[in-house]
């Protein structure tokens, strides 16, 4: 069973010598395309007519590469049914999986995003996979992109594209042109929309050697939005999950005047004056810097626009402190409550109580949804016993938002010991968490979002007295942590002072 288990870690990420272990039938029908189990110790096999392995440390992933996270209790203990064959012991039943150990996929694979669209095809949003690295990386991205999101995300993320025909291929040129060619494909469309180039354009943007990109179907290449027979890899710009357009600002607060911070400087903030003395305890501002809503002395949130002095002023009631977050359609989020959390969306001046059974009636100490709507990362639990999780969003036809997809997945935060403090966005895949170890010590942990683990380099021990994350996934802006009585800017590598000096320091969404 062992040398079975080792013949799985082939360096050519074939299976024929894992193959011969089996018996003849078995053989042919064995699919470990189907998912892969990744571990990081096994025991020594039993012996006899079953033989079972017992994996420490497992997790699985599904057949496109993505991480599903911790596996049933039948794939945490392996069985495996032996049957004599030729007058040798052969493997008769095993699971349909690729069975390797973490540091094996982590050495031969890489990470990479498919692009599928929000609900309403008006932005990106990554699914993070693990992919073999290597020559046919486009291939494999393509065809993955082609099988389209799992149906366990329906209401959650969309796709554009039509499915893969029986003989998709993908061939890069020396200059840089991947030629999608799809075969026997029906209902293929006689040409490609902007949201189909998107999706293309940003998947196949991770492969190095690709400019330019065509797509044909039975030879006949499908024409592009501009009306030519291909398109760059750098196309499809105002899906990004950044949000096109979005405000890349920092605000804040001089007493209850809501301010644009630019270093020491701050400008006070048009049509936020109805604010004034009602002590604003919390900032948030909407990805166009459009909107803004605080929460104020008595409790409630106010949503104010900014953009539109005859738009009326929505009050919400709240209880305990509110965490606010925007998504790119404009909708405020909030989660409020004491020991006792509750979650709303506010869209159009309409508040939307949602459903979320992990998350409501949990402790929480702190929430933040992506850009593009469709996840939710929050810190749930009680002191000494906190989780950072993801929750999935869904949305109904018309595209309001219907619920939160159950369970919440575990994102790979170490907590043991520690208060988990806040946590924020730094890309659309990935978030950082800050935990107090002591009086004078704090972590940075960026974590994957789809609850893999991080790189070995991720965490980062920093003497501070920083209670709270200050993080957006524009370009270019610093990350802040921010303390009593100081805001200091992270680099990835030091500490520095910052020179902004308004109170609930705040980028937009």
């Amino acid at each position: 069973m062992q040398h079975f288990l080792g013949a799985m870690r082939a360096t050519s990420l074939q299976t024929s010598v894992a193959r011969s272990f089996l018996t003849e039938s078995t053989a042919e029908t064995w699919a470990p395309e189907q998912r892969t189990i990744v571990y990081e110790d096994a025991s020594r096999p039993t012996s006899g007519t079953t033989v079972s392995v017992d994996l420490q440390g497992s997790a699985s992933l599904d057949d496109r590469g993505q991480w599903v996270g911790e596996p049933s209790r039948e794939d945490r203990t392996l069985t495996f049914g032996m049957q004599q064959e030729d007058g040798e012991w052969r493997i008769a039943t095993l699971p349909n999986a690729l069975i390797v150990p973490l540091t094996w996929l982590e050495a031969r694979f890489q990470r990479a995003d498919l692009y599928f669209l929000d609900p309403s095809s008006r932005i990106l949003v990554p699914t993070p996979v693990f992919v073999p690295s290597g020559e046919q990386l486009a291939a494999r991205l393509v065809n993955a992109l082609l099988e389209g999101p799992p149906d366990t995300l329906a209401g959650v993320v969309d796709s554009a594209l039509g499915d893969a025909g029986p003989g998709t291929t993908v061939e890069v040129s020396s200059s840089g042109l991947a030629s999608i060619r799809m075969t026997g494909t029906e209902g293929a469309p006689e040409a490609l929309t902007e949201p189909m180039v998107a999706q293309l354009a940003w998947t196949l943007r991770q492969v190095p050697s690709v400019v330019r990109i065509r797509v044909l179907v039975d030879d006949v290449a499908l024409r592009v939005p501009d009306g030519g027979a291909d398109f760059a890899v750098g196309a499809g710009q105002r899906y990004t999950p950044d949000v096109a357009g979005a405000d890349a600002g920092l605000y804040g607060l001089v007493g209850d005047q809501v301010v644009e911070v630019d270093g020491a400087a701050t400008e006070p903030v048009a049509g936020t004056e109805e604010l004034l003395g009602t002590g604003v305890r919390r900032l948030s501002v909407d990805l166009f810097g459009t909107r803004v809503a605080a929460q104020v002395a008595d409790g409630s949130v106010v949503v104010v626009p900014l953009d539109d002095p005859a738009a009326p002023t929505t009050r919400i009631p709240a209880e305990g402190v509110a965490r606010l977050s925007w998504d790119f359609a404009g909708r405020l989020w909030i989660a409020d409550g004491n020991d006792g959390a509750r979650l709303r969306v506010v869209s159009s001046g309409t508040v939307t109580p949602l459903n979320a059974p992990d998350l409501g009636g949990q402790r929480l100490t702190a929430m933040t949804v992506s850009r593009d709507g469709s996840r939710l990362v929050a810190v749930i639990g009680p002191s000494g016993a906190q989780r950072v999780v993801v929750s999935r969003v869904r949305y109904d036809e018309r595209g309001g938002v219907a619920d939160v997809v159950e369970p919440a997945q575990d994102l790979a935060v170490d907590t043991l010991g520690l208060t988990v403090l806040d946590v924020g966005w730094r890309s659309a895949t990935e978030v950082v968490v800050l935990s107090r170890l002591d009086d004078t010590l704090v972590q940075l942990q960026r974590a994957p979002v789809d609850g893999s683990p991080g790189a070995d380099d991720d965490t980062t021990l920093l003497m501070s007295d920083a209670e709270r994350l200050v993080t957006s996934t524009a370009p270019g802006t610093p990350l802040l942590l921010v303390g009593p009585d100081v805001v200091e800017e992270y680099d990835g590598a030091r500490l520095v002072a910052s020179e902004a000096s308004a109170a609930g320091l705040t980028y937009p969404g």
